[in-house]
């Protein structure tokens, strides 16, 4: 959980004029070690964003599309994940082998995955190969393969995939955690159970098709060995066409949580225990958000964390740990982990705490701001130094909402931070009071914690 944390300079949800072409300078790319400017950043007429970026490194042109969607349900949330399974096994035109085959002539790959809020497809392909593999690209979101033959296999496997998750722990985290911030209605909106998924129809499955998947509000991203006009002039001729879709898809935010007991979750005759921390933090798109980056990289979003060095190389009680900030549209959310043997429970878990005291006591020092800084720019740089992870980023950062040339500005915003304004950020999110989350082990582990009859644990 420690790279790819953004913030922007520019309003919330400004970008170049819809149609109109941003092209960077070639001397302008890298000032100063920054990643590069994208060359181009347009909005077609159906509503399609297009960025794309010149990374000449390889022959290849990384290709990353979002769709979003507001998935009113678990229902539809299956839908959405059987959806993204079905993508890659042909279109109505050409069945799987000739689909593979067709991509496989280029050089090419594509995927597809699926969560509560969007769809992505992400693939790569040889340079000069980039129109046709566009084309095909377009057919599968277009005229998906929604015969039985395809959509009941690939039903099973999903059904199956979400019930071996069930069993796994840090899956199991992840899910109690949801439940505790958002309450177990709004939770089980977010997660299909076996039963849901084996459920889905190929008629159901066509109905979310065309509900969901259209132009409006998407996001292509092309990273690579390419000319952006000729990129640009592709992207039309091939999805200028597609349909703009129904509006209203816009996913929604996540509402405001409390803090308060931890929730457990008894593995039994389990040798470690999973902790999951978490408190409501500023969006991405907040002026105050780069600050707080800072000051969660001091606390344990860094190998030299306070966080790590207590936990880990003082006591020895974790063995993996550390804090992040998990964004989607509109809201963030602040998150501490550690995963620890079954008898360090509760010892870690009061180590937690006193250093989440000690940020609101013994804020950042100067010497740990410049060394989370540092680190920062460093890790993001590294981090973003293929075309792929290059696309990857942009990707999310556009569906997050910050602007496309975010990347490109991160170091320089994160060193006009003050170092009292990483001081208030400590003071402001790292409150013990303000955080919940769940503990996953062995109910022994956790039974010093509990509190009364309710089961709930003290934090």
């Amino acid at each position: 959980m420690t790279g790819g944390v953004v913030s922007e300079r520019r309003p919330h949800g400004s970008r170049p004029d819809a149609g109109r072409t941003a092209v960077s300078g070639t001397d302008a790319r890298h000032p100063h070690g920054r990643l590069p400017l994208p060359d181009v950043d347009i909005t077609l007429d159906n509503g399609l964003r297009v960025v794309v970026c010149s990374a000449p490194v390889v022959p290849l042109v990384e290709i990353r599309l979002t769709v979003p969607y507001a998935a009113a349900g678990s229902g539809e949330v299956a839908l959405c994940q059987l959806l993204a399974g079905v993508l890659p096994q042909g279109t109505a035109h050409r069945n799987a082998d000739d689909y593979d085959a067709a991509l496989a002539a280029h050089g090419a790959t594509l995927n597809s995955a699926a969560d509560a809020r969007k769809l992505t497809l992400a693939g790569h392909t040889m340079a000069g190969s980039l129109p046709p593999v566009l084309a095909l690209l377009a057919e599968s979101l277009r005229a998906p393969r929604l015969t039985e033959d395809v959509v009941l296999p690939e039903r099973e496997r999903l059904a199956r995939r979400i019930r071996l998750a069930t069993h796994q722990p840090a899956a199991l985290a992840q899910h109690a955690l949801l439940r505790r911030r958002y309450g177990e209605e709004a939770a089980a909106r977010r997660q299909p159970t076996p039963d849901v998924a084996a459920a889905c129809t190929p008629d159901a499955l066509a109905k979310l098709h065309a509900r969901h998947l259209g132009a409006r509000g998407a996001v292509l991203v092309l990273v690579g060995d390419l000319r952006p006009e000729e990129a640009v002039a592709t992207v039309r001729e091939v999805f200028g066409s597609w349909e703009a879709g129904p509006a209203g898809g816009t996913p929604e935010v996540p509402p405001w949580f409390a803090g308060g007991p931890l929730l457990p979750v008894d593995r039994p005759g389990s040798v470690q225990s999973l902790i999951r921390l978490a408190t409501p933090a500023l969006p991405r798109t907040d002026p105050g958000y780069p600050a707080l980056h800072l000051a969660q990289l001091v606390f344990g979003g860094s190998f030299a964390s306070r966080l790590v060095a207590r936990l880990r190389e003082g006591e020895g009680y974790a063995y993996q740990l550390g804090s992040g900030v998990e964004s989607v549209p509109g809201a963030s959310t602040l998150m501490v982990e550690a995963d620890t043997a079954a008898e360090h429970t509760v010892p870690a878990l009061a180590v937690i705490k006193e250093e989440l005291e000690r940020m609101t006591a013994e804020p950042p020092s100067e010497r740990e701001v410049d060394a989370a800084r540092s680190y920062a720019s460093g890790s993001t740089a590294t981090a973003m130094s293929s075309p792929g992870a290059l696309a990857s980023g942009l990707a999310n950062l556009l569906h997050i909402g910050v602007g496309s040339d975010w990347l490109h500005n991160w170091g320089p915003l994160l060193e006009g931070v003050p170092y009292d304004a990483v001081g208030e950020a400590a003071r402001r999110f790292f409150r013990p009071s303000a955080f919940t989350g769940v503990i996953v082990g062995d109910a022994a582990a956790v039974a010093p914690l509990r509190r009364g009859a309710t089961g709930e644990l003290d934090f």
